[in-house]
């Protein structure tokens, strides 16, 4: 009779647990982007081959990941887990001989194999009861707004936050919310070495507007705020991992700096004028810091980023655009002034802002691209695009013809430089105002299935650097001058 009662509890037992299990249970929706590409690229340091800084031709094959999973318990609730393998190049890292079975060597590698994968996103999304109000909370993606270029050129990445959007009308919401960007102390250290306090913290927080009340014309005014501080690139030994403030920092200062930066802005779009679209930015910052390093006095960065497009969306072959951007640059007296710099402040690495496929980065290959924002800033840009042209069924093509021009002044170089590169003004990168490149690019994509593509990205740089204003830095740059950079990429992808 025991062993009935146990069995029938055991049966009971089990009941309860499955009807747990089934009323807690998530609907999952998976998705992905997983990219195979072949690159052959030349002279993407801009240097003449003879010289010991160059011969760069290379061939690599790259592949990248992404796959993701929601987790949707209902319609005001879900979970988001996004994964990443790569980037990384057949042969080596995580897609090396082995990867998938061989213990890492790394730093903090020794439990896992040199094949990881890693965290993109994880967060809650869900919507408070009862109302409208959505919430964010985890680690994500965010963006501060843009209307030209695909993303924002101050903030575009992955970092832990909690956000909240707030609907206000059929025409008006407020999206705000704090981001943790950086953490030095992570492993909570309490030696003697180990940082304290908030010195060792880099938080940021943003408010924007999305306003979308009249017909044809939509305005997203922002703003944002950062605060790091002092020991944010510091190991509890070394001050190490500038890119925690590279996009703070002028000629002369040092990672061991608090910054304290603000950002406002306004990302415009207008389609009254249909066939025509006008889109149109502008973003300004400064950030202040202490800056012992130059002469004992503070320092600082500010400037500003602004661009405007017009699309012609009348022809169903193809879209023209014509655009236009420019960003304020180095006035060559910033050994003056308390070492200040002219450039926009720039968080971290915007991971989408892009003029063309080359010289900035763009299009969908992985590794095909020179530049990114944080480095770039300070140059005008003149540019025309033919996209999406559709002649063929499944095949499409985009064609960009871009003019930069630098707006740093040639003396800053040499007024800051000793022999090496200037902080944040490396040559291929950095373009004062006797630097010029035309950019071609010309990228085919052909949709094999409606989840997989083939393409191809073929892009030339007719480069043109001073020779005499890059002598000042290294005199191999006056020896053997600038040279044109090449690409080409072919690209598998499965997006599904």
């Amino acid at each position: 009779m025991n062993k009935k009662f146990a069995l029938l509890l055991v049966l009971m037992a089990a009941l309860i647990m499955g009807s747990v299990t089934s009323a807690s249970a998530a609907d999952i929706k998976a998705y992905g982007d997983w990219t195979i590409e072949a690159d052959l690229n030349s002279s993407w340091d801009f240097l003449k081959k003879g010289n010991n800084l160059n011969e760069d031709k290379t061939f690599n094959i790259a592949q990248r990941v992404r796959t993701g999973f929601q987790f949707i318990a209902n319609e005001n609730l879900k979970g988001v887990l996004e994964t990443v393998i790569g980037s990384a190049n057949w042969g080596n890292g995580a897609f090396g001989i082995g990867a998938g079975r061989a213990v890492s060597t790394a730093a903090g590698g020794a439990a896992a194999g040199n094949g990881n994968v890693m965290l993109r996103k994880g967060y809650v999304d869900f919507k408070w009861p009862g109302t409208k109000v959505n919430f964010l909370v985890g680690f994500q993606s965010l963006s501060l707004p843009s209307a030209v270029g695909g993303g924002s050129p101050v903030l575009d990445d992955h970092f832990a936050a909690a956000a909240a959007v707030v609907p206000i009308t059929d025409g008006l919401s407020l999206v705000g919310g704090f981001g943790r960007l950086y953490d030095s102390n992570g492993s909570y250290n309490t030696t003697a070495s180990a940082l304290s306090g908030s010195h060792n913290a880099g938080d940021v927080a943003f408010l924007i507007a999305n306003i979308d009340m009249f017909k044809g014309f939509s305005i997203k005014p922002w703003a944002a705020y950062a605060s790091l501080g002092s020991q944010v690139a510091y190991d509890g030994t070394n001050y190490v991992g500038a890119t925690a403030t590279s996009g703070f920092m002028a000629a002369n200062s040092s990672n061991q700096e608090g910054v304290r930066a603000y950002w406002g802005g306004a990302a415009f779009t207008m389609t009254a004028f249909d066939p025509f679209k006008v889109m149109a930015d502008f973003n300004y910052g400064k950030a202040t810091w202490n800056n012992p390093a130059a002469n004992g006095s503070t320092g600082g960065r500010q400037g500003f980023l602004a661009d405007i497009a017009v699309d012609y969306t009348g022809l169903k072959m193809m879209t023209p655009s014509v655009f236009f951007a420019y960003s304020s640059g180095e006035n060559g007296n910033s050994t003056e002034g308390n070492g200040k710099s002219e450039r926009m402040p720039v968080v971290g690495n915007p991971q989408t802002y892009a003029l063309g496929s080359f010289w900035l980065q763009g299009g969908d290959a992985i590794n095909a691209n020179i530049n990114t924002t944080s480095d770039t800033m300070g140059y005008w840009a003149l540019g025309m695009s033919l996209k999406d042209i559709k002649l063929i069924d499944k095949l499409s093509h985009t064609v960009h013809l871009i003019y930069f021009k630098g707006t740093n002044d040639a003396d800053y170089l040499k007024e800051n430089n000793a022999g090496a590169n200037v902080t944040n003004a490396s040559y291929s990168k950095f373009l004062t105002t006797k630097d010029s490149l035309w950019e071609v690019d010309v990228n085919s994509k052909y949709q094999i299935y409606d989840e997989l593509s083939l393409g191809l990205e073929l892009g030339y740089i007719n480069a043109d650097f001073d020779k005499n204003t890059w002598g000042a830095v290294n005199s191999d740059y006056k020896n053997y001058g600038s040279q044109d950079a090449y690409k080409a990429s072919l690209i598998v992808n499965y997006s599904f």
